[in-house]
C-alpha cells in the first residue's frame, strides 16, 4: 500500500511538473521582454486588465471549472453530462459578459481597452473550463501538455506583437486572447469535450448539484482577488499606475514559491481523494506535509538569499526597486502554500464554504490593512498586509481543517524553518555584502539541517533514472 500511494502521488507530480514548469519557465523568461518593451505605465494597465479578468471569469461562469472538475473525480461520475453543464454555464457567460463594455467605459484607465477585456474574459474562461475538463478526467498528460501549449502561443504571439509589430498593449493582449483560444480548442479536441455539444435535456439534479458547490466558490474567488490583486488597484489608485508596474513585478517573483508548490498539491489532490477513509489517512497526510513545509522553507529562502542580485540582471533598470518589497511577499507566499496543502481537505469532502471562510477571512482582514497601511508607508503598506493575510488564512486552516486531519506543525522544518525564513527576509534591507553573506549562510544552515528531506528525494529521483 505504501509503495503503491507513494508511486501514485510521484506519478501524478511528475506529469504536473513537466506541464506546468516548463509553462512557468517560460512565462518567468517572457518577464525581461515585458518590462523592457513596456513602460511601467503600461505595465501596470495590463495588470490591470488581467486583475479584472481574474474577477469577471467565476462571477459570468459561476465558477462552474471548479465544478466540472471536482464531480469528474468521482467514481460513478458521467463526464458527458458535466461537461454538458460546463459549456452551457459557459455561453450563459459570454452573453452576460457583454456588460464588461459599458462597465470599461466607467474607467479611465482601461475604458479604450473594453473589446480587449471582453474576449481576453472570455477567451480566459473557455480556456480554464476545459483544461478542468481534462483534469477531471484524469487526462493529465493532455492537461500538461496544455499548459505548455498555452505559455508557447503566449511566448510566441508576445514576441510577435510586443518586438515585431511594437503593439505595446493592444499587442499584449491580443497574444493573451489567441493563445487562450487555441489552448481551448485543444483541450476540447483532446478531452473530446465536443460530444457535450448538444441541446439535449440537462441533467437538473446534477445541474443543481454542482452550481451548489461551485457558487460558493465565487465570493472564495473574489475573497482571493482581495488579497493577491486589490492591493494592485489600489496603490494604481492612491500612489500610480507606475508605481503599480513595479509592484507587480515584485509579486512575480514570490510566487514562484507557490507556482512550484502547487504542481505538487493539485498531484497530492488526486492522492488525498483516493486516500479518504484509510486507516493511517491521518498520519499519511502529515507525514507529506512535512516533506512539503521542508521543500518550501527551502526555496523561499533560497529566493530571498539571490533576489537582489537576479533582478540587477534580469529586469530594466527602473524594475529594480521591487525587490523592496519580495521580502514581504515572500514570507507570505510560503505560508500561503502551506495553506494550499491543508485546504485539500476541503477539496475532498466537497467543503467548498470551508473555502469560503477561510477566503474572507483573510480578505477582510487584508483589504483593512490596505487602506490603513497603503496611506502611511505606501507600496510597502500592499506588501505588508499581505504577507499578513496570508500568514492568518494558514493559521484559520490549521484549526478549520482538525473536523478532518489534524496537521501538526509542532516539528523541525516548520520551526526552523519558519524562523530562517523571517531572518532572510530581513537581512534583505541590509543592502550591502555582509547582508548577503549572512543570507548565504542561513541557507547553508537551513539546507544541511534539512538534508533528512531533500536528501530522499534526490536519492529517488537518481534512482528512477539509473533505471531508464
Amino acid at each position: 500500500m505504501g509503495n503503491s500511494r507513494n508511486s501514485y502521488l510521484i506519478k501524478n507530480t511528475i506529469i504536473f511538473t513537466l506541464g506546468n514548469l516548463g509553462s512557468k519557465l517560460i512565462s518567468f523568461f517572457l518577464i525581461p521582454l515585458y518590462t523592457n518593451a513596456l513602460t511601467t505605465a503600461e505595465y501596470g494597465v495590463v495588470d490591470l486588465v488581467a486583475t479584472v479578468g481574474t474577477v469577471a471569469v467565476p462571477l459570468l461562469t459561476l465558477n462552474i471549472c471548479e465544478s466540472v472538475m471536482r464531480f469528474a473525480l468521482d467514481e460513478d461520475a458521467n463526464t458527458r453530462k458535466i461537461t454538458q453543464i460546463g459549456t452551457g454555464i459557459l455561453l450563459i457567460g459570454m452573453m452576460v459578459g457583454l456588460l464588461i463594455f459599458p462597465i470599461c467605459r466607467s474607467f479611465d484607465k482601461i475604458s479604450e481597452y473594453a473589446v480587449f477585456v471582453y474576449f481576453y474574459v472570455v477567451s480566459l474562461a473557455a480556456s480554464q473550463l476545459y483544461l478542468c475538463d481534462l483534469r477531471g478526467k484524469k487526462l493529465l498528460i493532455y492537461y500538461s501538455i496544455g499548459n505548455v501549449l498555452h505559455t508557447f502561443f503566449i511566448a510566441v504571439l508576445n514576441i510577435l506583437f510586443l518586438l515585431v509589430f511594437k503593439e505595446g498593449v493592444d499587442g499584449y493582449l491580443k497574444a493573451y486572447i489567441i493563445a487562450n483560444t487555441l489552448t481551448a480548442i485543444y483541450a476540447i479536441i483532446v478531452g473530446k469535450g465536443y460530444k457535450s455539444f448538444s441541446f439535449s435535456r440537462i441533467d437538473r439534479d446534477l445541474l443543481i448539484k454542482m452550481a451548489r458547490y461551485s457558487v460558493v466558490l465565487i465570493p472564495n474567488s473574489f475573497m482571493w482577488w482581495i488579497m493577491n490583486s486589490s492591493d494592485r488597484i489600489m496603490v494604481s489608485s492612491m500612489i500610480s499606475v507606475a508605481a503599480n508596474g513595479i509592484y507587480a513585478v515584485s509579486y512575480k517573483f514570490p510566487t514562484l514559491v507557490s507556482t512550484l508548490t502547487t504542481i505538487f498539491n493539485q498531484a497530492w489532490s488526486y492522492s488525498a481523494i483516493r486516500e479518504e477513509g484509510t486507516d493511517d489517512e491521518s498520519e499519511y497526510n502529515n507525514k507529506i506535509f512535512r516533506v512539503l513545509i521542508g521543500i518550501v522553507m527551502l526555496i523561499g529562502i533560497g529566493l530571498l538569499t539571490f533576489m537582489k542580485p537576479f533582478l540587477s540582471v534580469y529586469v530594466g533598470k527602473e524594475y529594480y526597486s521591487a525587490w523592496k518589497y519580495t521580502p514581504f511577499l515572500t514570507v507570505g507566499c510560503v505560508y500561503l502554500t502551506m495553506a494550499s496543502f491543508m485546504a485539500t481537505s476541503y477539496t475532498v469532502h466537497k467543503d467548498s464554504f470551508g473555502y469560503l471562510f477561510s477566503g474572507t477571512f483573510g480578505a477582510i482582514f487584508n483589504i483593512a490593512m490596505n487602506f490603513i497601511l497603503i496611506p502611511q508607508v505606501g507600496v510597502y503598506g500592499a506588501a505588508i498586509a499581505t504577507c499578513i493575510s496570508y500568514i492568518l488564512v494558514f493559521v484559520f486552516r490549521l484549526f478549520h481543517t482538525r473536523k478532518y486531519i489534524q496537521y501538526n506543525i509542532n516539528n523541525k522544518e516548520f520551526i526552523v524553518g519558519s524562523t530562517a525564513l523571517v531572518l532572510s527576509a530581513g537581512l534583505m534591507f541590509i543592502d550591502n555584502r555582509f547582508g548577503f553573506s549572512l543570507q548565504c549562510v542561513i541557507l547553508a544552515v537551513t539546507i544541511y539541517l534539512f538534508s533528512g528531506i531533500w536528501l530522499p528525494i534526490v536519492r529517488k529521483i537518481l534512482k528512477l533514472k539509473g533505471r531508464r
